[in-house]
């Protein structure tokens, strides 16, 4: 008899220990302020999660778009007209909250929305880094591509 109430003593005591570090983890996780998008280990441009504002590379071509592309794997067509701008580590092409830049496989979407980025479309074989949605602090990894999405606050480095 005594054994079964020091154990649901115990039980108790486990539970409230772990309950507290679930809330603890959640009060402090805290989420980035900046997206730095990588290829190939460098910045090619960042996004402002506050706002959403992009500041591109320093004398980073960017192409402003006032219509939504079509994505092929081998680049954007405007009109049925492809731009040629875009290379691997070279070039961003903006339409609203959408960047197009170009990776090792083909064209990669990164979408900004709710103060979060996502890869929206990609070419590689299995589309993993698609898949993971949106994130403002775990890093969005697209190993094919050579592209990483970072953030300030995260304490990971991520080096491909």
């Amino acid at each position: 008899m005594k054994k079964k109430k020091n154990d649901r003593i115990l039980i108790g005591i486990l539970l409230i220990v772990f309950g507290g570090y679930l809330l603890a983890t959640s009060i402090l996780d805290k989420t980035g302020d900046i997206a730095y998008v990588k290829v190939r280990n460098t910045v090619l441009f960042s996004v402002d999660l506050r706002d959403g504002s992009f500041t591109p590379r320093k004398n980073e071509q960017v192409i402003m778009l006032e219509e939504l592309p079509r994505v092929e794997k081998d680049g954007i067509y405007v009109n049925d007209i492809k731009l040629d701008t875009l290379e691997i580590n070279k070039g961003i092409a903006v339409y609203e909250n959408q960047y197009y830049i170009m990776g090792h496989l083909g064209i990669v979407v990164i979408e900004y929305k709710d103060s979060k980025v996502r890869v929206k479309e990609e070419f590689s074989p299995y589309n993993i880094c698609s898949r993971q949605g949106f994130s403002d602090k775990n890093p969005i990894i697209c190993l094919p591509n050579y592209v990483t999405i970072e953030f300030n606050q995260s304490e990971t480095d991520v080096i491909i």
